[in-house]
């Protein structure tokens, strides 16, 4: 069993630290890096929906198992990445490898001529997506105190949806100039992500290399030793039920197509309204989960936000009120739960395995997530969008009642520092 100890104090921290003022330099560089790379990111991602079905003319289970692919390509190293950087103490190394493996990626989307190398470029992509998130978690968490790694973690989400934004406004503008150039949208992606990777290696400290206790150990142990931290185990098993009922922004974005019946090119404006609102409320959210609600409660009421954006779809957001209605709640449930879960799960997590847990959390809740796409685009493809959706909802149910019982005893409340909470 583990005795935890706090994370260390980053230099320079002051002695009683509040809100958003507390997070530590290192935290709002990585926050930089990322918004510069989702930029980069979500100029490819907005176009997908509307490349891969309005543009080529497949089915909703071929943009499904496309969405699915993302997931699961990310899932499949973000366990070994956080082991990887726990084992020789190279975080920062480490995503900036993911983040390079991801720009070169997005000069891949230029030159991929059929259907099955753009697949290969998309896995790539998602690859690095994979490599970099345990290891850049993992630096937010050192550098923040328990009492403000909820505010941390939402201050760098709401950096890096802030690039989730603009990324869609950029693809929109380019394509408005030139349509159906493609490759514009991808050559200017490129150019953003080399910017990202610039961002990390030149305003990203590296922390101090902690000492080895005894020769470096296997993955296997790494990842035994991350799952036999008291609490780690609920907290992994109960967001891995809620995101197998997981829809993704993509396919939610076509049902909302669907409904209201827009210009199919207005589907990349979605993809601002949804991190717009996420950006507003990552960082609010966050200090509210350090300093009143706690972070199980607030990880809970938002997968309850996003059961509400099923039911809106479910019974037909036709017109624009639906429409805002259903983004600005989907962008509240990212705010509730993104940061707040790695925030919940570094707190149980001993720094030795720290980055190898969030990289075992992030495997489960991405290959959950990428079944879940696949399973919706079937349902919708084989039956209709509203009975996927029904579905999905009542599995959410489901998976919110099985969460609230596993983090029962899971540390989820404020906690409490010298004249009050955090």
């Amino acid at each position: 069993m583990y005795e935890r100890t706090p994370a260390p104090t980053p230099s320079g921290w002051r002695a009683s630290p509040t809100g958003w003022r507390a997070v530590s330099p290192t935290v709002w560089a990585l926050g930089v890096t990322s918004l510069v790379t989702d930029i980069s990111s979500e100029m490819i991602t907005s176009v997908l929906p509307v490349y891969v079905v309005l543009h080529l003319h497949l089915t909703p289970m071929a943009f499904g198992a496309v969405d699915g692919l993302y997931q699961v390509a990310a899932a499949a190293v973000r366990l070994s990445s956080g082991a990887v950087a726990d084992r020789w103490r190279h975080h920062k190394a480490v995503a900036a490898a993911g983040y390079g493996l991801s720009a070169v990626a997005k000069l891949g989307y230029v030159v991929a001529a059929s259907w099955p190398w753009f697949l290969a470029v998309v896995t790539v992509d998602r690859l690095g997506k994979g490599v970099r998130t345990a290891p850049r978690d993992a630096l937010i968490a050192a550098a923040s105190t328990p009492q403000t790694t909820a505010t941390a973690f939402g201050v760098h989400r709401a950096l890096d949806a802030a690039g989730t934004a603009l990324g869609p406004l950029a693809t929109f503008a380019l394509l408005t100039i030139a349509p159906g150039r493609f490759d514009q949208v991808f050559v200017a992606s490129f150019v953003a992500a080399l910017v990202g990777v610039a961002a990390l290696l030149l305003l990203v400290d590296a922390p101090p290399r902690s000492p080895q206790d005894g020769p470096p150990r296997s993955l296997v142990a790494h990842a035994t030793e991350a799952l036999a931290a008291p609490g780690f185990g609920r907290v992994a098993v109960a967001a891995l039920v809620v995101s197998a009922a997981t829809v993704s922004d993509g396919l939610l974005y076509l049902v909302l197509q669907q409904q209201a019946a827009f210009e199919p090119s207005r589907v990349t404006l979605l993809f601002v309204g949804t991190p717009l609102a996420y950006f507003v409320l990552a960082g609010p959210f966050g200090v509210l989960a350090d300093r009143r609600v706690g972070t199980r409660t607030l990880f809970l009421g938002g997968h309850v936000a996003l059961g509400l954006v099923y039911a809106l779809l479910w019974g037909g957001a036709s017109s624009a009120v639906g429409v805002i209605g259903a983004v600005v709640l989907l962008g509240a449930y990212y705010a509730a739960t993104d940061g707040v879960l790695a925030a919940m799960a570094s707190r149980v997590l001993p720094e030795p395995v720290r980055a190898t847990g969030l990289g075992l959390l992030a495997t489960c809740t991405t290959a959950a997530r990428g079944g879940a796409a696949l399973a919706f685009g079937a349902a919708w493809t084989w039956a209709s969008a509203p009975t996927a959706l029904a579905a999905f909802g009542v599995a959410l149910a489901a998976g919110v009642v099985a969460a609230a019982w596993l983090l029962r005893d899971t540390p989820g409340a404020p906690i409490r520092v010298e004249g009050g909470t955090a």
